[in-house]
């Protein structure tokens, strides 16, 4: 019996000892801000130097009793929506999106809403079966994101073409901070 107790005891010990507080991930890891806008939305954001938003990353999740369920998506009804909740009409400016918006590559799909001061990404899967609208990001042209966890591309958009052009930074490793 003092034998099992004193495994038990070990165990117990050894438990603690290798848990992960709070403290012990964020000195490994860098935090990002997350917001859950439904039971199955969250949203990343990134901030500009001024505490403004300069991105957002939208994703779906569900979770069962059964498990996660993965490959949920957005329904174009619900795409709408949560772009008019987080960047109502009056805010977006004016409309630069050109008629045709979409890129099909390989078996992804990206439909662009180019306006003023946002611009909308849908990412979606085409293959092996149209499998729907899987992460949505807003961005802010005229806002750059500053460094550490609001690092990101900086985006700007031409008046005239609706084009994107991107300013992807070089990043020297992708190890976790230290």
């Amino acid at each position: 019996m003092a034998k099992g107790l004193g495994l038990l005891l070990t165990l117990g010990i050894v438990a603690v000892a290798f848990g992960q507080t709070s403290a012990d991930l964020s000195a490994k890891y860098r935090q990002i801000t997350a917001y859950q806008l439904r039971p199955d939305v969250v949203m990343t954001a990134k901030y500009a130097a001024d505490g403004q938003v300069c991105e957002m990353v939208l994703e779906k999740r569900e979770k069962t009793d059964a498990g996660m369920v993965f490959g949920v998506s957005f329904s174009e009804k619900e795409v709408k929506g949560l772009v008019d909740e987080l960047v109502p009409e009056t805010e977006r400016g004016r409309n630069l999106t050109r008629a045709l918006n979409s890129t099909v590559d390989g078996g992804f799909i990206t439909t662009e809403y180019n306006y003023e001061n946002v611009h909308v990404r849908v990412y979606g899967i085409t293959r092996p079966a149209p499998a729907g609208d899987r992460v949505i990001t807003l961005t802010w042209p005229k806002r750059t994101c500053s460094g550490g966890q609001n690092s990101a591309t900086n985006e700007t958009i031409d008046p005239k073409t609706g084009n994107v052009h991107l300013t992807v930074p070089v990043v020297a490793t992708n190890k976790p901070k230290q």
